[in-house]
Order: structure tokens, then sequence, then C-alpha cells
């Protein structure tokens, strides 16, 4: 699969407004993602972006089709980083966000101190979940009511994949 994750770039805003506008890309991610998302919005997380080696955009076939990051923890956490990502939905169900999960955790395992990857995703999102467990990320349990969105709590489900590796 042509899947390549880069820096962001200035021509990616107008999709990042498209994708980032879309009810069904965001239902299940950060409110962090302010709605709407304008093309104020695009520019700046693309400049903000520019600035961490943690955060990736997703390029398909040459096209951007998403967005992949970790937040690494810090104090005793700072091994640790919390995944995320999200897909165009017009590429989903296309082996995308599988093939960039696997890219980017493997090289993070191997560039980086981080030894714990995990995630906390909304239940309802198996699709999601599905895409950590091809990958080797396994549950480590569900945390009850832990979000609040569109006036509705979720479960979520908490996966991690631990680097072997990196573990001395």
């Amino acid at each position: 699969m042509n899947i390549r994750l880069r820096t962001f770039e200035s021509t990616d805003t107008d999709l990042l407004v498209k994708y980032l506008n879309n009810k069904q890309v965001t239902q299940y991610i950060t409110d962090a993602v302010p709605t709407p998302y304008t093309p104020s919005d695009g520019q700046w997380w693309v400049e903000h972006s520019k600035r961490s080696q943690y955060t990736k955009a997703i390029e398909y076939q040459g096209k951007l089709v998403g967005c992949i990051s970790a937040q690494v923890g810090s104090f005793e956490y700072y091994r640790s980083a919390e995944l995320g990502y999200w897909i165009g939905q017009e590429y989903w169900n296309k082996g995308i966000a599988t093939s960039a999960v696997k890219q980017f955790s493997d090289r993070l395992f191997s560039t980086t101190h981080i030894v714990r990857l995990f995630v906390s995703v909304v239940s309802l999102n198996t699709a999601s979940i599905r895409v950590l467990e091809k990958n080797g990320f396994r549950s480590e349990g569900i945390r009850k009511s832990a979000s609040y969105k569109n006036n509705q709590f979720f479960d979520e489900c908490v996966l991690a994949k631990i680097s072997l590796k990196n573990h001395a």
C-alpha cells in the first residue's frame, strides 16, 4: 500500500477543512478539533504540527487523507505516548489507517525512547479498535462514561502496545 507519513504543508489546509467538517470523521475524535473547522484552524494546525516530530500527515496516492500523532507523557510517563489518528471518510475501509498506524508505531518504537503506545477509543468506534488490534494493540480495559460529547456519555476502550526493544 502506498502510504506515506509526512510533515503537513500549507497546501493541505483545504483538505483539512473538508475532512474535519464531516461529522462522520469527527464523531469520535477529541473536541479539541474546532467545529466548524475553518481555513484559519487548518493554517494553525499546519504551522503547529511542523514543530512536532510526533505529528504526521497521512498521504495516500500523493494526496492528504488523514492525520496521525502521539502525545508523549511527562514525568514518570515520559516513555509512554497516546496515539491519535483520523482518516477522511472517502478513504475508510481501504487499509490506510492500519498501514499508517503500523508505520507510525514502528517508527516511534525504533527511533525514540517510547516504550508504551496507548489509545483510548470510544467503544462504539469498532473500526478503529479493529485497526489497533491488527497492529498488535491489546485491550487494557474499559473506562465507563469516560468522555462526554454531543450531550452523550461514551465508554472508552483502552488499548496499548509495548515495545520489547526499548523495554530495557
